[in-house]
């Protein structure tokens, strides 16, 4: 009996065994599909540049089974929808903090990490663009207040009419140049521009050649500001260099040199040199990453 009694409790045992041993067996695979199938769609929101939707994948695969993959893929991926974000508030500094964290982040996503260097160009670009918007606009309202309105509303218009200044990275630098143009007086026409238009007929190749030289998102500069180094390609800039570069301006059609200050002619003298030329160009002037 007693016998029996033991037989009967150990099968038993077993039993109970069995299924337990084939729930756990059970449930570590549905978490590996799981987890793969959260991965799966994850990357493939990634491939979408739906980065948002990916972070939400890798989240739940993360839940699903924790890996040092998954949880890489997400932390890269709500970087880069935390960059868009910051990008979008003009705050640039802490987009290229968050873009730098998803570029350099282990074991991380080889098209995020991609994605990444890419916005970092993007937001370099961006912030270039907008110091040569901010430049040109200091430089107009120092003008205005000297009495050169022609110029400064040169300055402002270059602003006002350039690609993409509406949008969201630059609309706030546009709606500045829109306000001082609209302060400033009708433009005057002086004897010589009327001397040209008698005797042509048209002036409009005349205006074309300034509007190109003038309009060339250089930053014509009247006052102090940040002053540029005169070492330029490991050679002195000297006082004769700027007064030649003045004149190669002048001999292109620069209508404006005279309200260049002599800190964005060093650059232009650089940035010529740069590029191995002895001659600058209007553009020359810009700064450069």
């Amino acid at each position: 009996m007693k016998k029996a009694l033991l037989l009967a409790t150990t099968g038993l045992a077993l039993i109970i065994a069995g299924c337990s041993n084939s729930s756990s067996s059970s449930k570590s695979t549905d978490n590996s599909d799981a987890y793969k199938t959260e991965m799966t769609k994850g990357n493939d929101a990634v491939s979408d540049q739906n980065y948002s939707r990916a972070a939400d994948h890798f989240e739940s695969a993360v839940k699903a089974k924790k890996t040092d993959k998954a949880t890489a893929s997400e932390k890269q991926a709500t970087n880069l929808v935390k960059a868009k974000k910051l990008m979008n508030k003009r705050q640039f500094s802490a987009a290229k903090k968050a873009l730098t964290i998803a570029k350099d982040q282990d074991n991380g996503n080889k098209k995020m990490t991609a994605k990444a260097k890419t916005m970092l160009k993007q937001v370099d670009k961006i912030e270039v663009t907008r110091n040569n918007f901010k430049l040109d606009i200091k430089n107009a309202k120092a003008m205005i207040k000297s009495g050169d309105n022609d110029q400064a509303r040169s300055l402002l218009e270059q602003v006002a009419k350039s690609k993409n200044v509406k949008g969201k990275y630059y609309s706030d630098l546009y709606a500045q140049a829109k306000e001082l143009l609209d302060t400033l007086p009708a433009a005057t026409v002086t004897a010589t521009d009327e001397t040209n238009t008698d005797n042509n007929g048209d002036d409009s190749a005349d205006n074309k050649d300034a509007t190109d030289d003038d309009q060339s998102n250089n930053p014509a500069a009247k006052g102090d500001f940040d002053i540029e180094s005169r070492k330029g390609q490991g050679k002195e800039i000297t006082d004769a260099d700027i007064a030649n570069a003045r004149q190669q301006l002048t001999d292109q059609g620069v209508k404006t040199v005279g309200a260049w200050s002599d800190n964005d002619i060093i650059r232009a003298i650089k940035n010529a040199r740069a590029d191995g030329r002895d001659t600058i160009q209007p553009s020359d002037a810009q700064i450069r990453n």
